[in-house]
């Protein structure tokens, strides 16, 4: 991808429909220019803090996604967030965060301690891709809704990142990273399964390969400090 400066609000919203497809679920967009000083992803933060973004806003959004039966309506009101590099035009994230009362859902780990959660488990993120991906957030969304772990639709919140992903087996490709945070308890299992508390286990983050949407594994970490 040659990296292409966004310049204008019109540009920011235009550039964040081609990487995501959220303005199919949202009644308006909003951008605007800022300096970045607040960036929790792991192995990122560092290279973009203090670093001219667009923040474009996707108000009244309600999940649909394909895989899902008909019947299912998503009963969350979303707002999503995402965030642009305005030098690249590369996206930086996109997130929906929970207003209401969560529950036991705490904070997720900081960028230090998540970087360190995934290290220790072979995981890296080597930076933004060049290439553009074959497939949108949302559809990224989709993938997981039919093949991943946990419905996004039973999120209270929605975290995704595009990155050039190694671990678990899978070697390094773009990857769509989608996090859902807020989800029914997992099962636990394993020794000690009965002692694992609600806070590790209501939440799960899928790695879906960007080309071809296939859902590359799902995990727990990294966990709340």
């Amino acid at each position: 991808m040659t990296p292409t400066p966004i310049a204008t609000q019109s540009d920011a919203i235009a550039r964040a429909d081609a990487l995501t497809h959220l303005n199919v679920l949202a009644k308006s967009a909003t951008a605007a220019s800022e300096t970045l000083t607040e960036y929790d992803v792991p192995f990122l933060k560092r290279d973009f803090m203090g670093k001219t973004v667009w923040r474009i806003k996707y108000d009244e959004c309600s999940l649909k996604l394909k895989s899902a039966a008909p019947s299912i309506r998503d009963t969350f009101r979303r707002q999503f967030t995402v965030l642009i590099d305005g030098a690249s035009g590369r996206l930086l994230s996109v997130e929906s965060r929970y207003n209401g009362k969560a529950g036991e859902l705490r904070p997720p780990a900081t960028a230090e301690h998540a970087e360190k959660q995934l290290r220790e488990d072979g995981e890296i993120y080597h930076g933004l891709p060049d290439a553009e991906p074959a497939i949108s957030f949302l559809d990224a969304l989709d993938g997981v809704m039919a093949k991943g772990i946990g419905s996004p639709y039973m999120a209270k919140e929605i975290r995704g990142i595009y990155v050039m992903h190694s671990g678990q087996a899978s070697n390094l490709r773009p990857a769509w990273v989608v996090t859902l945070r807020g989800i029914p308890p997992l099962k636990p299992h394993g020794r000690h399964a009965e002692t694992v508390p609600v806070w590790q286990r209501d939440h799960i983050r899928n790695v879906v390969d960007a080309m071809t949407g296939k859902c590359l594994f799902a995990t727990n970490s990294p966990q709340p400090e």
